[in-house]
């Protein structure tokens, strides 16, 4: 029961986050697609994976919804590797799932953030 509302919560949270997709800028779509990406990725790889699974999920996801976004290189590189790494860190510091979920969001939100705006 716990998990199941866990799920239906993420569920409603990733389609609020996207009703406001269609007046965002290209470059605004691309971060928060990677946030979501490494959000999705870090959470889901942790449950499978640990810690490891946590960093290559955010990365694997950040890089692929920035790419879907048609993130530049740069870009979908900057928001693999920032997924990757606030997604072990947020696991460590928060602890489980939901911890490598939300440092997958801020580090692969704030690596393609960084990319776009150079």
């Amino acid at each position: 029961m716990k998990k199941l509302l866990g799920l239906c919560a993420l569920t409603a949270l990733s389609g609020m986050m996207l009703v406001g997709c269609q007046s965002m800028s290209p470059s605004e779509q691309s971060i928060g697609a990677a946030a979501l990406g490494g959000a999705i990725g870090g959470g889901a790889g942790n449950h499978v994976g640990g810690g490891l699974g946590a960093g290559v999920g955010a990365a694997a996801g950040a890089g692929i919804a920035s790419h879907t976004q048609n993130g530049s290189s740069r870009t979908t590189t900057g928001s693999a590797i920032g997924a990757g790494v606030g997604a072990v860190i947020g696991k460590a510091v928060l602890g489980g799932d939901a911890g490598a979920a939300i440092g997958g969001a801020i580090g692969g939100g704030a690596g393609a953030a960084i990319q776009e705006n150079k």
